[in-house]
């Protein structure tokens, strides 16, 4: 550790002395806030930003992610349970994790981009697709803002959304999202139908899959399984997307660390279903899109503001 910032005026201070790799952001301090450091890193000297906050306070959480923080840590309560081992073990995660970040400049798009643009909308075409799963992890928030802010108007195909995230803070994240498009957002519920128009936002802490019966697409929201790592789990989403959709299923994994997504994009590509993934381009952190690719299994890589237009694409008969 190079600094220690009692206020954010010291915090920008040492940020210019030091020029820190990552720095672990506090949200609430005297005089100038998280919120003010932040603004100034991503105008004046952009770099990897974890904030910390508390549980009550997930609507800062998600205002400093949309200022570009790429993740965050909660705080322990004063009553919190944890052991001082498994904060630091969490502390450490988020460090590793900024460490691979890496921060978009938001330059136009290249020749080759918009070559594979092009490209992707044409294959697209006469794919039919009925149900688009998305994942997501480090950097995802945002990255799904993006995607969803962009949705054609006359994109109906319903999207279930595994983004992952504590427990408690997918419902919220579903609210913030219902503002930003025509869509309806909202969280998961067990044995709820799927509709046109809707996404359905997978509840952190536990496993989303869709099941078919008959013409209906259902929702099984259920407790983790002893073999899953995350929940909830990409791979659960995209292997049970295949059984139930087979070729009208459509992947999407756009930001994240680890491989989670990669044996379901695998399974999804099997069954004559179709993947996206987000290009390093665009991707904070490209290791769950990059597993997807070196497996093989990805029809093509695209940065997010590309993807809407695609997903509409998808969705078209010929």
């Amino acid at each position: 550790m190079v600094g220690l910032a009692e206020d954010g005026d010291i915090a920008i201070k040492q940020i210019v002395e030091h020029r820190p790799d990552i720095v672990l952001l506090d949200l609430l301090m005297p005089r100038l806030d998280g919120f003010g450091v932040l603004r100034w890193a991503m105008k004046n000297n952009p770099l990897p930003i974890v904030v910390c906050s508390s549980f009550s306070d997930r609507e800062r959480v998600f205002k400093a992610l949309e200022l570009g923080a790429i993740d965050f840590l909660l705080k322990p309560t004063p009553r919190a349970t944890q052991q001082p081992s498994m904060l630091e073990e969490q502390i450490i995660e988020r460090v590793e994790q900024a460490a691979v970040a890496r921060l978009t400049s938001g330059a136009k798009q290249s020749a080759d981009t918009k070559a594979a643009i092009l490209a992707a909308e044409r294959a697209a075409r006469g794919a039919k697709v009925e149900l688009i799963c998305i994942a997501a992890s480090t950097g995802g928030p945002a990255a799904i803002q993006r995607l969803i802010a962009g949705l054609p108007e006359d994109l109906e195909a319903p999207m279930i959304v595994a983004q992952h995230m504590p427990a408690g803070f997918t419902a919220p994240f579903a609210e913030r999202l219902n503002s930003l498009s025509h869509y309806k957002v909202a969280e998961a519920r067990n044995n709820q139908q799927i509709k046109n128009q809707h996404i359905y936002i997978a509840p952190a802490g536990l496993q989303t899959t869709v099941d078919r019966y008959g013409e209906r697409l259902i929702l099984s929201v259920s407790n983790n399984a002893a073999d899953q790592l995350h929940a909830p789990s990409a791979d659960a989403l995209f292997g049970s997307a295949a059984k139930a959709c087979g070729a009208r299923a459509l992947a999407v994994v756009l930001t994240g660390m680890g491989e989670d997504g990669a044996r379901g994009a695998e399974i999804l590509r099997l069954a004559g279903g179709h993947v996206l993934a987000e290009s390093n381009e665009s991707a904070l952190v490209f290791g769950m899109p990059r597993s997807v690719i070196e497996r093989g299994c990805c029809d093509a890589m695209l940065p997010v503001s590309a993807m809407p237009p695609v997903l509409l694409a998808y969705t078209l008969a010929e």
